[in-house]
Parts: structure tokens; C-alpha cells; sequence
């Protein structure tokens, strides 16, 4: 596993994500890579992945493909229960 800082401006970083935010901040940071670039790479605003990373806004089902080509799994996908 890549070096990921524990806590990144204040917030914790999961170790292990339960949320597609914490997911989405997770790999940002294993990329080390910026809000900015990040949101590039998914094709969205620095406003929306932002949002997204503080589970103020989950992600709409089109941006889901580049979600998880980005995480390189599908986070979206839930266990049966």
C-alpha cells in the first residue's frame, strides 16, 4: 500500500473507506495529486469532487464509470446482506 497520511488539512484519511468520498480522498492521495488534477482525471468541476470527498453530494450514476476506473474498483457495488 502506497503512503497515505493519516490526517490530510484537518480531516482523516480512512484506512478502510466506507464511504465513496473517503474512497475518492483515499486514492487522491495515494496519487498524490491535487483536487484540481483529480477532477480532471474525472472529467468533473474541483467543486463536485470536493463535495464528493466530504459526502456532501454523492456521485450521479453517469460519473460512476470514471469513478471506478479511477479507483480501479467498483466502490458502488454492495454486498448482500
Amino acid at each position: 500500500d502506497k503512503y497515505v497520511p493519516s490526517h490530510n488539512r484537518g480531516i482523516q484519511v480512512p484506512k478502510a473507506p466506507t464511504t465513496i468520498g473517503g474512497h475518492l480522498r483515499r486514492r487522491r492521495l495515494q496519487l498524490k495529486v491535487c483536487q484540481p488534477e483529480a477532477a480532471r482525471k474525472l472529467e468533473v468541476s474541483t467543486v463536485s469532487l470536493s463535495r464528493w470527498e466530504c459526502d456532501k453530494v454523492f456521485p450521479a450514476a453517469p460519473h460512476h464509470r470514471q469513478i471506478i476506473d479511477y479507483l480501479g474498483y467498483n466502490p458502488f457495488k454492495k454486498t448482500a446482506k
